[in-house]
């Protein structure tokens, strides 16, 4: 969706499944809300059972910010592929009305105009076999919250796993089974996580998982929990038991990263280090290290 403060024109480009104009333009101002939803009151009218009656609503701030705001309605209200309750908008932002209705925040005049498949490029944010987040969005998010953390003195940590001999299970056990194993693998770490954690398929075995406000401790609790619930849990073909493990690697903001790629960079080389280490491992900084070994024998998962 898309809208501007200060009286400015802003054009939002809304692109439904069908039955809904392919683009409409709209005054954000200063005291004013934009309400979106079924119900004809609504300044948005989205003629869609899917949508609730009063589904979200966009205001602006005495000091020009500007808010969505979900409305507890039944599908949700997504950010760039993210579901919020409430959150400020910046410029490009893309905002989906679950599931089909994709608009376009801006502060220029006449931005480019939404398609009619605007709904699916919202979806590009999602990995198409895990639907877990696509690598681009968790790169993206990893530059937002490195230099955020960075000058709020926030912690930050960035966990990247492997499923082991992944190429051997898909060799013995056919093609199928291993998109199966990886779909598996992204439902049981995805139980272990917090609302905040930003999860995504990395590349083909690989995954990260963006840890906002976790100190040392924490990651390492997170990643053993991640460790024993994958190699615990029962992966199944043909009533055949599939022994799954991961190995892992951490990174974690420091004074002397001066960009978010070197805080990619420690979290791959220690996650190189965990698999040259015999896999079903976890290898980070000395104290992360430290700590696993203290938890090593503790059920934790």
């Amino acid at each position: 969706m898309s809208g501007a403060a200060s009286d400015r024109p802003a054009t939002s480009g809304l692109a439904p499944s069908a039955g809904a104009p392919a683009e409409a333009v709209y005054w954000l101002t200063s005291g004013k809300e934009l309400a979106i939803g079924r119900a004809p009151d609504n300044d948005v009218c989205i003629p869609d059972q899917s949508v609730s009656q009063h589904h979200a609503r966009v205001s602006v701030t005495a000091e020009g910010a500007i808010f969505i705001e979900d409305l507890g309605s039944t599908n949700g209200t997504y950010v760039n592929g993210e579901k919020i309750t409430r959150q400020m908008l910046r410029d490009g932002d893309k905002v989906l009305i679950r599931p089909h209705y994709a608009l376009k925040f801006c502060y220029q005049a006449n931005p480019a105009p939404e398609t009619a498949d605007s709904h699916h490029k919202a979806d590009d944010t999602r990995d198409a076999l895990t639907g877990l987040y696509a690598r681009h969005y968790l790169l993206m998010r990893m530059d937002e919250d490195f230099f955020r953390a960075k000058t709020q003195n926030e912690n930050l940590a960035l966990l990247m796993f492997d499923v082991d001999h992944f190429g051997k299970i898909a060799e013995t056990h056919g093609p199928a089974v291993g998109e199966m194993v990886l779909r598996e693998v992204a439902k049981v770490v995805g139980s272990v996580l917090g609302r905040e954690d930003v999860f995504a398929r990395y590349e083909n075995r690989t995954f990260g998982v963006l840890l906002r406000n976790r100190a040392d401790a924490a990651a390492a609790v997170l990643a053993q929990r991640i460790r024993r619930s994958v190699k615990y849990h029962p992966f199944l073909h043909n009533g055949e038991r599939i022994h799954i493990t991961v190995s892992l690697g951490i990174g974690f903001l420091a004074r002397n990263r001066k960009s978010p790629m070197d805080f990619l960079s420690e979290a791959l080389s220690n996650l190189a280090k965990a698999r040259h280490a015999g896999r079903d491992t976890i290898n980070g900084s000395k104290s992360l290290r430290d700590i696993v070994r203290q938890i090593a024998d503790k059920n934790v998962a």
